[in-house]
């Protein structure tokens, strides 16, 4: 009998404050208070002596579903987040002292949908009100996601990213380009909760890492995903044809961008057939590049990764004899995607050789078209020899000294003969 009375007075309460409490609007306090998902807010009123003698009880509801909560110290909502604190605290003012009650409704681990106008009552008079609003910072509702997503070029790529919180955040994406200067992604097909970023006819350009942006009013968050576009090589040379001298030193240099990174190599050849190519690279590798009648190394290759898909190869010969002009260097690089290659072919260069050095210029001519059946030979694919590596570099300087010891005692000779049948 008791709870039925206890009841009915709540709901006659209730019906009461929901049609008149707001005749005096303006003379009621407000609090406006704004809590974050998860945390523990506490409000509190202070009651007058009619609920101190007795004569009215304390209550706290919420308006927008008449909600009870606590009628004096009874529990009414069963939601054990819900804490009743009433206390009295003596005041001194002015030499006087009085007591007063305090009258306070805590929520632990607030959630979304405790907020509303949340009243503290004598009965069925307001004392005040508390508009509780819950507000949450972004999140990211997958939370199991592929950090690295890879493609190949030409293709279509779409990540969407969907975040939700209170207010609702706005969602984004940028591409990092460095910390000071993130580049804004303006291709994104938005909805309240998600943006789908759509990359179209992906390119190398496109590789890189894009972030996810989810901003509100409480906070900011991102997530990174790393797109790996993948191609096949692309080689670059600045030149064609090189033209140079007889013995000068000469450097080849190329720029190769791939992904995955590719197999880089520099090849030589004299003829269009790629079955009569030497491969310097696994030559040089080998330790298989030094002139023993020579100090040092006869070539040299260098390769350096500028970036993430770049990298930089260059090959120095030193000396270069005649028999490679009108021959050709290859910069090749190969991956699973493909392959790509830039020759320079060496050419002669007749202006800068002086009167002395033509007569051994020539000489030199004819004796490499004595040799350069074998030559050739040796760059046969199956015959990648120390020995034919060393002859490589060294034959022709080699034969260019010996030959040019033989040629002055010959021209001498001849000499001698052409003075004597002219005196008889």
């Amino acid at each position: 009998m008791i709870i039925g009375r206890l009841m009915t007075t709540l709901v006659l309460t209730v019906l009461h404050t929901m049609t008149n409490s707001f005749k005096d609007d303006l003379q009621i306090s407000r609090d406006y208070i704004n809590v974050n998902v998860g945390k523990r807010v506490r409000m509190e009123c202070e009651l007058s002596n009619l609920t101190i003698s007795g004569n009215m009880k304390g209550l706290w509801l919420r308006l927008e579903d008449a909600e009870v909560f606590f009628y004096s110290t009874s529990r009414i909502y069963s939601d054990q987040r819900f804490q009743i604190e009433q206390r009295p605290i003596l005041h001194i003012n002015n030499g006087t002292s009085y007591e007063i009650t305090t009258y306070s409704l805590t929520i632990d681990d607030v959630r979304l949908d405790d907020g509303g106008t949340y009243s503290c009552q004598e009965d069925n008079r307001i004392i005040k009100l508390f508009l509780l609003n819950i507000v949450e910072r972004p999140y990211f509702v997958t939370h199991e996601y592929t950090t690295l997503l890879r493609t190949q070029i030409g293709k279509n790529v779409s990540i969407a990213c969907e975040a939700q919180g209170k207010p609702s955040p706005f969602v984004s994406w940028i591409k990092k380009i460095d910390d000071d200067q993130p580049k804004t992604m303006i291709n994104c097909t938005t909805t309240p909760t998600t943006c789908q970023l759509n990359l179209l006819n992906v390119n190398r350009w496109h590789h890189g890492i894009y972030e996810c942006v989810a901003t509100n009013s409480i906070g900011t968050i991102g997530r990174f995903y790393t797109l790996d576009v993948q191609f096949p090589p692309d080689v670059y040379s600045s030149k064609v044809k090189s033209y140079h001298s007889i013995g000068d030193t000469i450097t080849f240099e190329c720029l190769i961008d791939a992904n995955p990174e590719p197999d880089i190599r520099w090849l030589h050849r004299f003829t269009d057939d790629i079955n009569q190519e030497m491969d310097l690279s696994r030559q040089y590798n080998q330790g298989f590049y030094h002139n023993k009648r020579r100090d040092g190394p006869i070539w040299s290759i260098t390769q350096e990764k500028i970036n993430s898909s770049r990298w930089k190869t260059i090959l120095f010969i030193k000396h270069i004899p005649k028999r490679f002009f009108n021959s050709k260097f290859i910069c090749r690089a190969k991956n699973r995607h493909g392959q790509n290659e830039k020759s320079v072919t060496v050419i002669q260069n007749h202006h800068s050789i002086s009167k002395k050095h033509r007569h051994t210029t020539s000489t030199t001519k004819t004796l490499t078209t004595t040799a350069k059946p074998d030559f050739q030979k040796q760059y046969s694919a199956d015959e990648y020899q120390s020995t034919s590596t060393i002859h490589f570099f060294s034959q022709e300087t080699d034969e260019l000294s010996n030959h040019s010891r033989r040629l002055s005692p010959y021209l001498f000779y001849s000499f001698i003969l052409t003075l004597y049948s002219f005196v008889l």
